[in-house]
């Protein structure tokens, strides 16, 4: 709406479109050669729509909101189609998978959260046991993550001055089958040992697995943790030869 901020704004992989949202509970979809929006998102039942990014096919956008959801909308109809829910806080930050089928979100609580696009079920999160691990987010808001190009990493980072990435190869199949998910918890669970596979474990087994997968098998230490000299991440993108470029504060 006219004089409400605008926190994100998204190029369509066709390049016609563009998405934006703000602070006025909507998203909007625009084409370039049009001044008023050709579609209004709405549906989230808090004012701020902290992100928007698209879905690879251009069929599709996905938002991400103060009201603890992503959404995923028709362009064509402006219809919400997936209500993804699980998080505890307000989502800011969300990604989806060059294949299209995950959608990552990252939250205010400074959990990775990522969802099945085919049944809208959350399948994995990406989080640390205790504030005592190496690999634990420290405080600071996640600002940025993003998918390799063949799918198999997301980095996230943010002012916690440090990058890591997760190996997401088979992430989907921790947590997206409920059952599944309750035969995991006890001494003949069955994890994700760091490759990615589901095997199942002995007790002696268990007591090696890295602590967050102790707490809840199907969440992962990252494979990469790179600190920066007390700088800020801002920014993250691969290019198409999974080249990794960040961008963060600097004070000379």
């Amino acid at each position: 709406a006219p004089s409400t901020s605008v926190w994100s704004v998204s190029s369509a992989p066709c390049g016609y479109y563009f998405a934006s949202a703000g602070s006025d509970y909507t998203a909007r979809i625009w084409a370039t050669d049009r001044c008023t929006p050709i579609r209004i998102l709405s549906g989230h039942i808090s004012p701020s729509v902290n992100c928007v990014a698209w879905h690879p096919n251009c069929n599709y956008v996905v938002t991400a909101s103060d009201d603890k959801t992503c959404r995923m909308w028709d362009v064509q109809t402006g219809r919400c189609v997936r209500l993804l829910s699980g998080s505890t806080r307000g989502l800011n930050l969300v990604r989806v998978s060059p294949s299209g089928r995950y959608l990552a979100g990252a939250g205010y609580d400074n959990v990775v959260r990522m969802w099945d696009l085919g049944n809208g079920r959350m399948v994995n999160e990406f989080r640390a046991s205790s504030p005592h691990d190496s690999s634990a987010f420290c405080d600071g808001l996640i600002q940025s993550m993003a998918f390799s190009t063949c799918g198999a990493a997301l980095a996230v980072a943010g002012e916690d001055c440090a990058m890591r990435i997760w190996d997401v190869r088979g992430a989907g199949s921790h947590l997206s089958n409920p059952d599944y998910f309750a035969a995991t918890r006890g001494p003949t669970a069955t994890s994700s040992i760091s490759d990615g596979f589901a095997r199942v474990v002995t007790p002696s087994q268990l007591e090696r697995l890295p602590a967050n997968e102790q707490f809840r098998p199907g969440t992962r230490v990252p494979s990469r943790v790179f600190k920066t000299n007390g700088v800020s991440v801002l920014d993250v993108k691969y290019t198409k030869r999974n080249l990794l470029l960040a961008v963060g504060n600097y004070f000379a």
